[in-house]
């Protein structure tokens, strides 16, 4: 840099062209940075970048280039222990799961039909008139008849009355799936 004192003023009046030059003079080092704190070449860019556009976005001023070059070396030290933390955690995550599940094929397909009967109860569901909807509503979150009328603001005989309705609805147009339905998913559905 030719001359430093007006770099960081043009930096701190956020100048294009004391931008363009910190790309140049700092983005290739900070990369590398990042690389070797996440051993990876992958994300570091983004880690890098999203440090300039923190840099940009922030009315930070700046005494001199040491103070710059200290911000910036902690922010990509920082955002790069984030993304270490984060790739840890998801594949911690990705470790656990697949340990507890084994998939099978009875088990993709035991999924696939419990995700086909949710999907015919919510269509169901849309088509209860709002009120029913409602009481149905507060019924699979565990509300009782007395709750229900309360929140509602309306009679605990409105309530049953609404309720046994929606369930008669139900019943015809979920068919056979219903008596399933209540046996294994019911009560997880909401």
């Amino acid at each position: 840099m030719v001359d430093r004192e007006h770099f960081i003023t043009d930096l701190n009046k956020k100048k294009e062209a004391a931008w363009l030059q910190l790309y140049e003079e700092f983005y290739p080092a900070l990369c590398a940075y990042a690389a070797k704190l996440t051993h990876e070449n992958a994300g570091v860019e983004d880690i890098v970048q999203e440090c300039m556009v923190g840099l940009w976005d922030s009315a930070l001023q700046f005494p001199n280039i040491k103070a710059l070059a200290a911000w910036l070396y902690k922010a990509v030290y920082s955002r790069a222990l984030n993304l270490i933390r984060d790739r840890d955690n998801s594949r911690r995550l990705l470790e656990n799961y697949t340990s507890e599940l084994t998939w099978s094929e009875e088990m993709a397909i035991e999924l696939a039909i419990e995700e086909s009967v949710i999907a015919k109860l919510r269509l169901v569901l849309a088509d209860l008139s709002e009120q029913q909807r409602a009481i149905m509503n507060l019924s699979l979150e565990g509300y009782k008849v007395r709750e229900i009328a309360q929140t509602l603001n309306i009679s605990e005989n409105t309530v049953k009355m609404q309720k046994k309705r929606a369930y008669a609805i139900v019943r015809e147009r979920m068919g056979e799936i219903w008596g399933v339905l209540l046996a294994t998913i019911f009560f997880n559905f909401f």
